[in-house]
């Protein structure tokens, strides 16, 4: 009787650290973006995403913690700091004009942030990372505009990054034949737009930077359960090898040509 009740004892305290262990091996993933305003597609892109990754991940125990940037570069750096002070967040994806600033990426200290797309900015430390080609810069046109409702006159070709691929562009303009996007994002094929679509019923119709941010979200998964630092990962994903140089730049990323056919966004070929 005293051995049946000592091994009893000995399973519940088993158990008890078997669910202690499970609740300290919780990942705690931050997607700085914009949700409200003009550009909230891009975080509900995104989320949406992300989400799809993390539940092919096959782990449980992810924390997906959507964080707006406030719609300015300033409260974009407030909510870094926030982040920066939380340890239990183990790395940050960002996209949007705003939280990729380079101020923004300042305001993270050490802390790991994975930028998802080109968002005319560029890695300004070691902890930073970034899912486009470092020669993307010298293909789009100068100056650059950092807002959409900017570009005052289409009659003149301009070349820009993902920020002209919002699928609001085309309801804004109508000289669409006048813009090119340049990314080393694919487009979603059927069968992946058809799972993204289908992981959730407000899932929006995905976008340039759709299965991009699916491999980011999967990357950082990688990252993080491998103890493995962005810059030491090669992962294998949607969009082909993903490692970093030096620098933080996605080596020998592609890069393609987008033009928009009867408003609607095409790879060139």
């Amino acid at each position: 009787m005293v051995v049946r009740r000592f091994i009893v004892l000995l399973l519940l305290l088993l158990s008890g650290c078997g669910i202690s262990n499970q609740q300290q091996t919780v990942i705690k993933i931050a997607l700085l973006a914009p949700f409200e305003g003009r550009y909230r597609e891009v975080g509900y892109d995104a989320l949406y995403a992300s989400r799809l990754a993390i539940a092919d991940s096959g782990y449980q125990n992810i924390d997906l913690l959507a964080i707006d940037d406030g719609g300015h570069v300033e409260s974009a750096i407030d909510r870094a700091h926030a982040i920066q002070n939380d340890p239990t967040i183990a790395m940050t994806l960002i996209l949007g004009i705003h939280a990729a600033d380079s101020d923004v990426q300042a305001a993270f200290g050490e802390r790991p942030i994975l930028i998802i797309g080109h968002w005319n900015t560029q890695p300004t430390g070691a902890n930073v990372a970034i899912l486009a080609s470092r020669d993307v810069e010298s293909r789009l046109s100068t100056p650059q505009p950092a807002n959409i409702t900017a570009l005052s006159d289409l009659r003149t070709p301009i070349i820009g990054s993902e920020l002209l691929a919002l699928k609001q562009f085309p309801m804004l303009y109508d000289n669409l034949s006048a813009i090119t996007v340049i990314s080393s994002a694919t487009l979603p094929d059927t069968d992946f737009a058809q799972r993204y679509i289908d992981s959730n019923g407000f899932a929006p119709q995905p976008s340039l930077l759709t299965s991009l941010t699916y491999d980011a979200t999967r990357l950082a998964i990688d990252s993080i359960v491998r103890e493995t630092p962005l810059h030491d990962i090669v992962y294998e994903g949607i969009n082909g090898t993903i490692s970093f140089d030096e620098n933080g730049y996605w080596q020998d990323a592609p890069i393609y040509e987008y033009h928009y056919e009867n408003g609607i966004l095409v790879q060139q070929r």
